[in-house]
């Protein structure tokens, strides 16, 4: 472990394995501290984008019923748009055949 971090004051007062374990606490302490702070962000991201994922479900499920009813409209136009088509269709052909 480079003990050149610590100042000569201190290095001179814990002597050289005080300060390496000194160093050793410090670090110990640091990747706990980075751990704890990685989870509680991981945490943090989960809960925001399931949120989000909630929010797009949401949303996409309204617009496919709006879709849905949209489709049934226009369906049913064509439909009344075929019937009529073909009633004029018969009405020309029994026009033109004599019934």
């Amino acid at each position: 472990m480079p003990i050149n971090g610590v100042s000569t004051a201190l290095r001179d007062r814990l002597g050289r394995e005080g300060t390496l374990g000194l160093l050793e606490l410090f670090e110990a302490e640091e990747i706990t501290w980075r751990d704890r702070v990685l989870s509680i962000a991981a945490e943090r991201y989960e809960r925001r984008l399931a949120e989000e994922i909630a929010g797009l479900r949401v949303a996409l499920v309204s617009e496919i019923y709006g879709l849905r009813s949209e489709i049934l409209k226009w369906s049913f136009l064509f439909w009344i748009g075929q019937f009529a088509a073909f009633a004029g269709l018969l009405a020309f052909m029994f026009k033109v055949s004599g019934r």
